[in-house]
């Protein structure tokens, strides 16, 4: 099973790092290292820690690798284990193409929904990430809706998500598993955490992504494109 979801995401010898072994923990549930895969929600999820509740943030979540400093979130779950439970889902990802730095072209990639779940007062809390963080133009939350598997690349024989620590970003990102398609993602200096509702710094939560039927993204227009 391993080296099937290896061979589609094209990772098959061009990288060093381990697959994870495949576990079923009951049914329609298997994990991968410390991904768990919901086969039947077509979703996934992992541990995180609150990593950030003030300053500049190009990043959803990383690894030790990866701008920790500018993440909401940070993680120890591999980024090729993600990648690999996210391809047991039937995710294709961009499938080689290129994540366009024009805000106004399509992210190619399947659409997900990413959600913050922690526990407080005994009690399961659950979030649509885009709660937690502020568009700087736009001077209130981020506009609701989906983020794009895209899958990362490979380059010089490592898996760049593994090697970057990239897993969510905000800014555009080819290496990062998941990009944000809304227009502020050229701007590095846009987007901040939203503190009201957050855990404490380093509390751990769990970070879910679940894949959504694909939809026509709304096209971004250029200034005087029209009414």
């Amino acid at each position: 099973m391993v080296s099937g979801a290896q061979d589609k995401a094209g990772l098959g010898g061009a990288t060093s790092a381990a697959p994870p072994e495949i576990k079923e923990i009951r049914p329609g549930v298997l994990q991968a290292g410390k991904v768990t895969i919901l086969k039947n929600e077509r979703a996934i999820s992992f541990p995180v820690f609150i990593n950030m509740h003030a300053g500049p943030m190009e990043y959803i979540v990383v690894t030790p690798k990866g701008k920790a400093h500018e993440s909401l979130l940070r993680t120890d779950a591999d980024p090729l284990h993600i990648q690999v439970a996210l391809l047991l889902l039937n995710a294709k990802g961009a499938q080689g193409k290129p994540v366009p730095e024009d805000p106004r072209e399509t992210i190619a990639g399947e659409q997900v929904e990413i959600r913050l779940q922690w526990v407080a007062g005994g009690k399961t809390q659950s979030a649509p990430i885009e709660q937690f963080v502020r568009d700087g133009r736009a001077k209130k939350a981020m506009e609701a809706g989906p983020f794009v598997y895209n899958g990362s690349m490979i380059f010089e024989g490592q898996f760049l998500a593994a090697r970057d620590g990239s897993i969510v970003s905000l800014i555009t990102d080819p290496a990062a598993l998941i990009n944000n398609p809304r227009p502020g993602r050229v701007d590095d200096e846009n987007w901040s955490p939203i503190k009201a509702g957050l855990p404490a710094l380093d509390s751990p939560a769990t970070l879910s992504i679940r894949l959504l039927p694909n939809k026509p993204l709304t096209p971004v227009k250029k200034p005087g494109d029209g009414k």
